[in-house]
């Protein structure tokens, strides 16, 4: 019986680990790294546009959305530091295979 179970957990680590293809990279690079980009150059003019859209609504879903947007704005060393490990996992796996 437990040989049976540690095939089954060998075979799902196998496949639930994720395939590092060029379009991984791709995908990293624009969820983490692009909106940094954006808001170090617009993200004054982003909050600025922010809060006078927010100002000038009544409806409270719109206030909130144009606080969310206020997000694009702000820098995240959080995503940064997110981006910088999952590009050296991609690049450490692309040598293992």
């Amino acid at each position: 019986m437990m040989k049976k179970f540690d095939i089954f957990k060998a075979n799902l680590a196998k496949q639930l680990k994720p395939k590092t293809s060029w379009w991984s990279l791709v995908g990293i690079v624009f969820f983490f790294f692009v909106p940094e980009i954006v808001a170090f150059f617009w993200g004054d003019k982003i909050i600025a546009y922010s809060n006078l859209m927010q100002r000038q609504t009544d409806d409270y879903i719109i206030q909130k959305l144009y606080e969310t947007l206020k997000m694009f704005g702000e820098n995240s060393i959080f995503n940064i530091v997110v981006g910088i490990g999952l590009t050296v996992w991609f690049f450490y796996e692309r040598r293992k295979a």
